[in-house]
């Protein structure tokens, strides 16, 4: 039980001159002898929640501490300012929807003390609050709460008290709890809040009747799911309740939220998203999830004797929920946002089709802080350089295509992975780093009333595509995986793209189904995940002049690659290093090494006919010769112009792997595998040694060197070292290589100078604009040969 007040109540009530409980004597005993400030300590943070006045406030800082004061009624911010000593700061902010942590927008600050009187009882979500208020807490920090207690006042004021049940609940999501009495009320102090996956929990074995109900997922403008508290039970659950004969689902739904928690909707606003099926205690239970963003009214406890508290909650803070979430609240949360909880026990989901009715969508005051925060940083770099990037950018909410993640996370300029190998740990699937997508967006030529293409789902990149063209341009979005494409699907109808972006489910090396292109082709293709070769889908889907953009994968290593069709011929119009995904399905490729002998190395063909590796483990026994280069770089500095240089100008080129701790003849980098050449038994591998390190600005400068091992290792180590001095002298910071992707039956003779990469449904022509190519050659599914115009 609580009682709750608006803002504009508590303004009245100071602006009237009233104030309120003083401090007593055994809470300034109890504060001063368990949170004084270490003598040692410079400059520690307090942060005084509701302060009021501002006599807690101005009494920490008598103890040492920095305060930042807070409370959401305006009079009580004027007057506790007009009253404030050095060492207090006031601020006016919301708490119940306001945005804490930006009291910190560097997010490099923490508070050793967070001070909370007298205020609790009248927060209606404390959970999501109190969890809130943690994460403003350093590593020592303590959480300090004081709160007039149940047992100790009269009746009719309960409603400014908490009992011990809610105390309790208070005290399970910290790891460390001291507690006291203070003349009617108990001093809490909370250290360590604990960051444990969420439970799930059953309830008591039902009675034998049909167990077929509603769960309703209602989020508020602050984009917050409703949860209740069942003392009884013990767990937190959705307001959910049986159908009753003859009832509609959606009619369930509107029924079980007035009647449990007050709040009032229609049926024709509930949309429905499918059908759970799975048991519990022998009995099967049929749950059907609804959804809703429009209702009226605030949350009420109307059945105590099932629910004694109603919370809003942030979606990713559930993740870590001190006490169990009801198993089919879970995994109806799951249905609503695919992967927002981990480990749910499982159940068979029913989808329905998409109806008419369309979501709110809402957020909280951080995300949009977040964004622009993101969007600022990303102007700031160059990377988003146009106002219609910055637009797109600003406006599609990351947060709600990773609801998973907390806040601060989604908003970092980082990818994000979504998806991982159960095997190897690695990524499958992801949010691509910001900056990544804004580069590959600006490549597109993206403009107004464009049809756009898709290969790879997650919905983010669609909808900053939709941004981008407008409602006229038409986005297809092609997905492999069921489970990202049921999150894209979920997440453009959560957000609004759902009318804007076609989400198909299908190998994206076969291009958008027929249905779906457009009479001239595509304006643009997009590919968000690593492809090993360029489909003749692809441009065949795309329109003349339009631009493919994709992470191609030469020579082992991937670069984000613009393209531009004239005719049959893709151009390249910008090349970069990057880092994406592998692709799925028909595209897939196997990076397995073939191992050398038993040496503990291998190699991994890149491009390149395969070559016998016999007598290469013999030749590594017997050691090898090092020959330096003298061609040097900086620690910070990009080559991948000479890894593909190397993967592209070199017969016999391909990938040394191997442990670099092991101990053993070839000097491995850190990073994943060097550039090699197999020359018949002998081998080389591309190494470097640091030369140089410069203390002061923490660079390095390293030098290339090149290791040679059998009977023809000196001539493969001077074939592979005269490439790096060539790159050095002709081509490095000189000539940016341009790419022309052809059909796979285009013949020698139609080729461009250059060297020829034979992909499985294309044949790529590399050349270096300045340089004679007349000796160049053809590496890939034929054998490696040179190659000249008059071929």
């Amino acid at each position: 039980m609580s009682t709750t007040h608006t803002a504009q109540d508590w303004h009245a009530h100071y602006d009237a001159g009233r104030d309120f409980s003083p401090l007593t004597d055994t809470e300034k005993s109890i504060l001063t002898e368990h949170l004084t400030v270490p003598e040692d300590t410079q400059g520690a943070r307090a942060l005084d929640v509701a302060c009021g006045t501002g006599e807690l406030a101005r009494f920490l800082a008598a103890a040492g501490y920095q305060v930042d004061a807070v409370d959401w009624a305006q009079s009580a911010v004027e007057r506790a300012s007009a009253a404030s000593t050095d060492g207090v700061v006031c601020h006016r902010l919301d708490l119940t929807g306001g945005d804490l942590f930006s009291l910190d927008p560097a997010g490099t600050e923490r508070y050793r003390l967070i001070t909370m009187r007298r205020a609790l009882a009248h927060l209606p979500d404390r959970t999501r609050t109190v969890a809130e208020l943690a994460a403003l807490l350093d590593e020592v920090g303590v959480l300090c709460v004081i709160t007039p207690h149940a047992d100790r006042h009269p009746e009719e004021l309960r409603g400014i008290c908490l009992d011990d049940a809610e105390i309790d609940l208070l005290t399970d999501g910290w790891q460390h709890t001291e507690r006291f009495d203070a003349e009617g009320s108990t001093v809490l102090l909370l250290r360590g809040p604990k960051t444990d996956p969420v439970t799930y929990s059953e309830k008591r074995t039902p009675k034998p009747t049909a167990m077929a109900g509603v769960a309703v997922v209602v989020t508020n403008e602050h984009g917050q799911v409703l949860l209740g508290w069942n003392p009884s039970r013990a767990v937190w659950e959705l307001p959910a309740g049986k159908v009753e004969p003859g009832e509609g689902f959606e009619a369930t739904a509107v029924r079980e939220l007035a009647e449990e928690a007050g709040l009032h909707a229609r049926p024709e606003s509930v949309v429905l998203l499918g059908t759970l099926c799975d048991s519990t205690h022998g009995f099967t239970r049929v749950t059907e999830i609804a959804r809703l963003t429009d209702y009226a009214g605030e949350p009420a406890v109307r059945e105590p004797e099932l629910i004694t508290r109603w919370e809003w909650h942030t979606p990713s803070a559930v993740r870590q929920l001190p006490q169990p979430l009801f198993t089919a609240s879970a995994q109806a949360l799951n249905t609503v946002w695919p992967g927002l909880l981990p480990g749910v026990p499982p159940a068979h989901h029913t989808p329905r089709p998409a109806g008419d009715v369309a979501l709110t969508f809402t957020e909280p005051t951080t995300a949009v802080r977040l964004r622009e925060q993101l969007v600022r940083q990303l102007t700031d770099s160059g990377w988003t350089d146009t106002p219609e990037l910055q637009r797109a950018f600003a406006a599609v909410p990351r947060h709600a295509f990773l609801p998973e993640q907390p806040l601060v996370r989604a908003y970092v300029n980082e990818a994000v992975a979504t998806v991982l190998d159960e095997d190897t740990g690695r990524s499958m699937s992801s949010v691509s780093q910001p900056e990544m997508q804004a580069v590959m967006l600006r490549r597109a030529n993206l403009r107004p009333g464009a049809s756009v293409l898709e290969i790879g789902g997650g919905g983010y990149n669609a909808s900053l595509i939709a941004e981008l063209v407008g409602l006229s341009g038409p986005v297809v979005c092609v997905e492999i995986d069921p489970y990202v494409h049921a999150r894209t699907e979920r997440f453009l109808a959560e957000t609004g793209y759902a009318n804007r972006v076609r989400a198909v489910l299908g190998d994206g090396a076969h291009g958008a189904p027929g249905h779906f292109i457009p009479e001239n082709g595509f304006d643009a293709i997009i590919v968000t995940v690593a492809s090993n070769s360029v489909p003749g889908r692809w441009a065949d889907q795309l329109a003349e002049g339009g631009h493919l953009v994709v992470p191609l994968r030469i020579g082992g290593l991937t670069r984000a690659v613009g393209l531009r069709k004239e005719g049959p011929v893709l151009v390249s119009t910008a090349i970069s290093p990057c880092g994406f995904v592998p692709m799925q399905g028909v595209g897939r490729w196997d990076e397995t090494p073939v191992p050398i002998g038993d040496t503990g190395y291998g190699i991994r063909w890149e491009d390149t006919q395969p070559a016998p590796l016999d007598g290469l483990d013999r030749a590594l026994a017997d050691g090898g010769l090092e020959l330096w280069t003298g061609v040097t770089v900086r620690g910070n500095e990009s080559f991948e112009d000479l890894q593909l240089w190397l993967a592209t100008s070199l017969s016999g080129f391909c990938r040394m792997e191997g442990d670099p701790d092991q101990p053993g003849p070839v000097r491995l980098p850190k990073r994943s595998g060097a550039e090699a050449i197999v020359l018949g038994r002998s081998l080389a591998c591309l190494m470097t040694e640091r030369r140089e390190h410069d203390e002061a600005n923490g660079t390095s400068l390293w030098e290339f060197g090149v290791q040679g091992f059998g009977a023809d290792g000196k001539a493969a180590a001077d074939t592979l070292a005269a490439a790096v001095r060539a790159w050095d002298q002709e081509l490095r910071g000189q000539a940016t290589p341009r790419l022309s992707v052809m059909p796979p039956g285009t013949p020698d003779s139609a080729l461009p100078a250059g060297h020829v990469v034979e992909k499985t449904d294309c044949r790529i022509v590399v050349d270096w604009p300045g340089r004679d190519e007349a000796g160049g050659r053809s590496v890939g599914q034929g054998t490696a040969r040179g190659r000249s115009d008059e071929q």
